[in-house]
This record gives structure tokens, C-alpha cells and sequence, in this order.
């Protein structure tokens, strides 16, 4: 792959034909099983898609059509993606944690007119709402026959239904080959449906074309994977973009090898596998810091004497760094002895000492938590991307150890541009740009600015060319008094804290900035007034910072934890801020007063009795 001017030639499928016919023995992907880790060759791969297409063929899925997976991160999800695209069919992700009505909206919305379901649990879902879905006529159990369904609707367990495409394959000699051929590389190859944090969630559509444009920026990542095998642990939902395009796409362009296992095993896995390649969310690098910063505390004396040495020659490295400036040769030595025999022993314990470079990307990161694994000696650096891009036009290419605090600059082809609209907004164009919000095509054009995607992200550049997020355009609060503030860099800030894992300013329509916490299930176990206490110290740190119409007022712990099936979440995590509002009105409310304005604003809103 030519990293700066690639251009695809061949379908998803007919890649995993081309591996499969050039290297049939090699391993393409490993999974976990009980405690045991399985190997599947090429060949292997390519045998289980064709089975599987074929299936589905005789149960009448044809060219153009839907097909939904609902299934933790294992290899049937990927089969399925490659066997539905062999087709010349559309994938469509469904996250196991969404509800009957979740899947009705999306399987009613894209047309869908087959679902593969992992356990009874995922099965009982789709059957609770077939009746409600026109389209739907297949429905393919993995682990489990599906229940009772309308009698417009056949189920099926996975094993039945590629035993009937090994009976339809009997006729043709290449039979996968044949139907490959009748794809197109822009034809529509998945549907990745956004999380719905501002709104109605949209099917934003990626073609063959535009996913292997992602592919080329997530290797521009890590260029040693087109000349050496690496590693990775596949255990987040592949309906979600990042986990998708690294754990199913990328390995067809590359030489990487991915380890699949259900999130409940992932950190026997890491340890087992200690992969060499990772691109996660944020809150996994946060809890994995804290886990090892929490091993520290405990270790005999000279242990932590030793370790607290280390952290100081650590952090002036990481200074050095920041401030490209070559440490000194005794630096130098006194920090290659601290990372042999204290940063990389401390990183091995949960598999994370063979990673020279890793990413993040889907959500701020904190800046605390990008220093302390650089410190560490992990090259962690943050990029960006959006469900419309797929992969990550902006980031930290080639540039080691970046000072926390920026997402990178644009991929190094000349295709991949940035601007900055008068407003602040970033604009892109690139290659890897979505191909339209599925059969919506005003808000398709809604996305577009003179040929340029509004990504609803404000931005600005810093020194030296990088880029630096400062908030989201959609996602702003307009005080009583007309002042515009971008909540998340306050959020992000607040979250630094061991003792947060949520905070989500309010005040919008109000004289003043408050602040809702959810606590961590550490912080949760102290007592309510030792709890506030050290709440209030947080704020007064953040405060100090900020100007004084940013600066937050009061704040309010929540009663419980913020949920996906209340709406308070979406399916991937992310806080959906006006729904938390709606949830807790009574509790934010208290923290203004009677007098103030937006109890007005209210009754004006209000609807007569």
C-alpha cells in the first residue's frame, strides 16, 4: 500500500480472496474460547465466508440487500460482514446492549431483510419486534436456534444455514469467486449507525472505496504493519466504527492479526497476547492507569522508592519532550534503566509491555492520562475521527510523543485537506468521507458546505501546525447572559480526578455554570460529606483556571449512575446531555433557586392548561 497515494482496486471480499489464494496457511485472525486461544488460516476464513454467502444466496438475500449482526467482538461477526458483502449486501451493526425498540428503529429504518443474533438474549429481542418489521425474513441463530417468529419469517441456526451454502456451492467450482466479481467498489458495504447524541440516530453509509481510504490512514498509524505481523486484542463491539474498521477491514490491507474475545475476558487476553498495536477509548487507558498507579501503592518500600525515582526522571523526559528539546545523555541512561526494570515490569502485568505506539480516539482524553503513560515510555498519542470518516484523517503521524492537549495534523496525502469556516467549525475533504446519510438525503446536504463536510467540531491551530479540539459546535451552552461556552474542555478537566468518572455542566438558559457528577466506585464508597468535600476541591481547581463566566457555580452528585436503556447514554458510552438534563431537572433546579430566569423560560415553554 502506497501510504500517500493508495487507490483501491479490488472489493473487501475479493482482498480476502487475494490473501486467501496468496498465503492460504498464514494465521488471519486468533480467537479465545474458554481459556483457550484458536487459530483461523486464510483459507479457513475464506471457507467460512463462502459457506455462509452461499446461505444466505438460498435464502434469497441478493445484491443491495440489509443484513443486521447483533454479536459481541468474535469471528462470525466478521464472517458474516465478508459473507453479506460477497453478496454484493450491506452489514449493518447492532450493538448487544440495545434495546427491542433500538433494534425495531434500526432494522424498520435500513430495510433490513435478515438478522444474525449471538445468544437467546440478542434472539428474544428481534423476536419481541418482528412483527413490526416488514422487510425482515431471516433470522440466524449463532449460539442458539431463534424462538418463535411470524411465519413470514424463517430461523435458522448459523450451522443449518452454511450447511445449506456448502449444498448450493456443489455446482460451481470457485462459487465465492463468481459472486465477488459482481461487486463494485462503491457499491454500499456497511451501514455504521451514529450514537445519537445530538439527535435521531443516522445510517451513515461506507462504501468498499471509502472503508479501504480509512484502512490507509489507520496503517499510516502504524506503517510496520505492512511489512511485519502485530498483534491486537479484539474485544469492543464491532457495530461501532474504530473497532470495526481496525478488527475487520484493516487486517484484509495489512499484516495485522487480531485476537477476538468477549469483554469480560479482554484482560486475560492482554496478558496473554500482549499485543503490539492498540487504538482504544479513552476510559480504557484511564482504567488500566489507575489499576497499575493502584499496584504502586502497595509494593514493599524500596519498591516504591524505586518507582518514585523512576517517575522523576520520568516526567522531566516527558518535559523534554513536550518542549522538543534531546534530553542528556545522563537523562537518557537514567530513563532507559527506569523504563527496563520499573515502567515496562509494571506495564507487563496486564500485557501492555510489547506496545511501542498506541492511539485514541472516540471521546476527549484527558490530559493527565495521555502524560503518565507517555512517562510510562507508551508513545500514546491522540487522533480523530468520526463515524462519517471511518478512519482518522487527523493525527499524530510520525510525530512521537506529542505534548497532550492536540489530535495531530492531516493525513500526509495531499487528498486530505482542512479549513477552518469563519465560526471555527472544522471542514474536511478526504477520500474516506461517507457516502450519505442512508435514504436522507437532506441531511446528507446538510453536511456539506460547498463541497466540504462540517464536522460540527470547533477547532483552532497551535504552534508548530497541530490541531487542538475546543468543543463541538452542536453541543454548546448559551447562558442567560448570551455567553457561548464549550462544556467538554471543563468536562475533560474535571475528569482528571480519580474521584469523577462523569461531569456534565449545565446551564443553558441560566445566569451560571453548574455541574452534575457521577462519582467513581471508589469516590462512591466514601462518606457523602467527605465525598463533597473533596468534590468542591475539584471545582475550586478547575475554577482557578477558567474565566470567570465559565467557572462553575455549584454542583450536585447524582443519585445513581447514568444509563443506556434511560437514554441518558448512547449504545457506545457517550453522555447524551439532554436527556441527563431531563433526568435530573428537579436535582439541577436546586442548585438556582427560585429566582432564577429559566423558571420563566419554562412557564413561557410551557403548554396552557
Amino acid at each position: 500500500m502506497d501510504l500517500t497515494s493508495f487507490e483501491p482496486t479490488r472489493t473487501l471480499p475479493g482482498l480476502l480472496l487475494d490473501r486467501a489464494n496468496r498465503e492460504p496457511d498464514a494465521v488471519a485472525l486468533r480467537y479465545w474460547r474458554d481459556g483457550v486461544m484458536q487459530t483461523i488460516t486464510w483459507r479457513t476464513y475464506r471457507d467460512r465466508v463462502q459457506d455462509l454467502a452461499l446461505g444466505l444466496v438460498a435464502q434469497g438475500v441478493r445484491h443491495g440487500d440489509r443484513v443486521a449482526v447483533m454479536s459481541s467482538a468474535r469471528p462470525e461477526w466478521v464472517f458474516a460482514a465478508l459473507a453479506v458483502q460477497s453478496v454484493g449486501g450491506v452489514v449493518i451493526g447492532v450493538y448487544p446492549t440495545n434495546s427491542p425498540a433500538e433494534i425495531e428503529q434500526l432494522l424498520v429504518h435500513s430495510e433490513a431483510v435478515a438478522f444474525i443474533g449471538e445468544t437467546p438474549t440478542e434472539l428474544s429481542k428481534v423476536a419481541k419486534v418482528a412483527t413490526h418489521t416488514p422487510k425482515l425474513r431471516l433470522v440466524v441463530g449463532i449460539d442458539a436456534t431463534p424462538p418463535e417468529l411470524p411465519e413470514v419469517i424463517r430461523g435458522t441456526p448459523w450451522e443449518a444455514l452454511c450447511d445449506e451454502g456448502t449444498q448450493y456451492a456443489d455446482d460451481s467450482a470457485d462459487p465465492l469467486s463468481e459472486l465477488v466479481a459482481g461487486g463494485s467498489l462503491d457499491d454500499a458495504a456497511v451501514l455504521f449507525y451514529t450514537s445519537g447524541s445530538t439527535g435521531a440516530p443516522k445510517g451513515v453509509t461506507h462504501s468498499h472505496r471509502s472503508l479501504q481510504h480509512a484502512v490507509q490512514t489507520f496503517v499510516g498509524l502504524y506503517p510496520q504493519l505492512l511489512r511485519h505481523e502485530h498483534d491486537a486484542v479484539g474485544f469492543l463491539p464491532l457495530a461501532h466504527v474504530a473497532p470495526a474498521l481496525v478488527s475487520v477491514f484493516a487486517p484484509l490491507l495489512s499484516r495485522l492479526v487480531v485476537t477476538y474475545c468477549r469483554i469480560g475476558d479482554y484482560e486475560d487476553v492482554l496478558r496473554s497476547v500482549r499485543p503490539t498495536a492498540v487504538l482504544w477509548p479513552p476510559r480504557f487507558y484511564e482504567k488500566i492507569a489507575g489499576e497499575l498507579i493502584a499496584q504502586t501503592e502497595v509494593w514493599p518500600r524500596l519498591r516504591r522508592y524505586a518507582y518514585g525515582a523512576a517517575m522523576w526522571v520520568g516526567r522531566r523526559v516527558a518535559e523534554r519532550r513536550w518542549s522538543h528539546r534531546r534530553p542528556s545523555v545522563p537523562l537518557r541512561i537514567a530513563y532507559a534503566a527506569a523504563l527496563r526494570w520499573v515502567f515496562l515490569p509494571l506495564r507487563a502485568t496486564v500485557g501492555m509491555d510489547r506496545i511501542r505506539v498506541a492511539y485514541t480516539a472516540s471521546a476527549a482524553m484527558p490530559e493527565s492520562v495521555i502524560a503518565i503513560w507517555q512517562i510510562w515510555g507508551l508513545d500514546l498519542r491522540e487522533n480523530y475521527g468520526l463515524t462519517e470518516t471511518a478512519g482518522c484523517p487527523i493525527a499524530h503521524f510520525n510525530h512521537p510523543f506529542p505534548r497532550p492537549g492536540s489530535i495531530g495534523r492531516e493525513f500526509p496525502d495531499p487528498r486530505f485537506q482542512v479549513k477552518v469556516a469563519d465560526d471555527g467549525e472544522m471542514l474536511l475533504r478526504a477520500p474516506l468521507l461517507f457516502d450519505g446519510y442512508w435514504r436522507n438525503p437532506a441531511e446528507t446536504e446538510a453536511a456539506y458546505q460547498d463541497g466540504w463536510f462540517r464536522t460540527g467540531d470547533l477547532i483552532e491551530r497551535i504552534p508548530r501546525g497541530d490541531i487542538r479540539l475546543i468543543g463541538r459546535k452542536k453541543d454548546v451552552i448559551i447562558t442567560r447572559g448570551g455567553k457561548t461556552i464549550n462544556p467538554q474542555p471543563i468536562e475533560t478537566r474535571l475528569k482528571e480526578s480519580s474521584l469523577i468518572n462523569e461531569a456534565i455542566v449545565v446551564g443553558d438558559a441560566r445566569k451560571y455554570l453548574t455541574v452534575l457528577f457521577e462519582p467513581s466506585t471508589t469516590a462512591a464508597a466514601r462518606s457523602a460529606e467527605v465525598l463533597a468535600e473533596r468534590l468542591r476541591a475539584e471545582v475550586a481547581r478547575v475554577n482557578a483556571d477558567l474565566a470567570r463566566v465559565e467557572q462553575l457555580k455549584d454542583f450536585r452528585v447524582l443519585p445513581r449512575s447514568l444509563e443506556v436503556e434511560r437514554g441518558e447514554r448512547t449504545a457506545n458510552g457517550k453522555i447524551k446531555r439532554n436527556a441527563v438534563v431531563s433526568s435530573f431537572a428537579t436535582l439541577i433546579d436546586d442548585m438556582y433557586g427560585a429566582n432564577d430566569d429559566a423558571a420563566i423560560a419554562n412557564h413561557v415553554r410551557s403548554r396552557p392548561n
